[in-house]
């Protein structure tokens, strides 16, 4: 019987313990983000699906803001007194760009640029944003500069609304 096999314990290799780095070593990748393209079709990327909106109105919704808060800092309200209304140099100067740009600056003309713009529900609402803001001559020059435009109106159709955009501007007066 000494030459049976007596049931020794088996050795197992111990492998040494290695090193598993976390799941995510390095910051993440940032999202890719879509392409944006004013061509013959609007490609808005992130922005799609947002309501954008022409200098004129930026600068109504800004100016009314800014001039509430002014009026919150002079009645005493707020946490930070007199800087609530945010009178920093880059806001002021945000300001005097959109009133600078801006040229449907009379409440009513903005109204009626947007009542124009509201008749012809082939525009997109960043056409409409375009064409408020960049103030085309020519069907043409809206063309040029709003290509998606050239698909959806033809220059007869076109040159009536800018004629009619163009009587509510508030003209430069010198």
């Amino acid at each position: 019987m000494d030459d049976e096999p007596q049931d020794q314990p088996a050795q197992v290799a111990i492998e040494p313990p290695t090193f598993k780095a976390p799941r995510m070593v390095s910051r993440p990748k940032p999202q890719q983000q879509e392409e944006e393209e004013i061509g013959s079709e609007l490609k808005l990327g992130d922005f799609e699906g947002e309501q954008p909106l022409s200098i004129s109105e930026a600068r109504a919704v800004v100016t009314a803001v800014h001039e509430k808060r002014k009026l919150k800092a002079a009645e005493g309200h707020g946490v930070l007194g007199d800087r609530t209304h945010n009178d920093t140099q880059s806001i002021q100067q945000f300001v005097d760009y959109l009133e600078m740009f801006a040229r449907y600056k009379e409440l009513n003309n903005l109204t009626a640029m947007g009542g124009v713009l509201d008749a012809n529900p082939q525009f997109t609402m960043a056409e409409r944003a375009m064409l408020g803001s960049l103030c085309c001559d020519t069907a043409d020059e809206a063309k040029t500069l709003i290509p998606s435009l050239a698909s959806k109106m033809d220059d007869d159709s076109l040159q009536p609304v800018l004629d009619e955009l163009q009587k509510y501007q508030d003209r430069l007066t010198m």
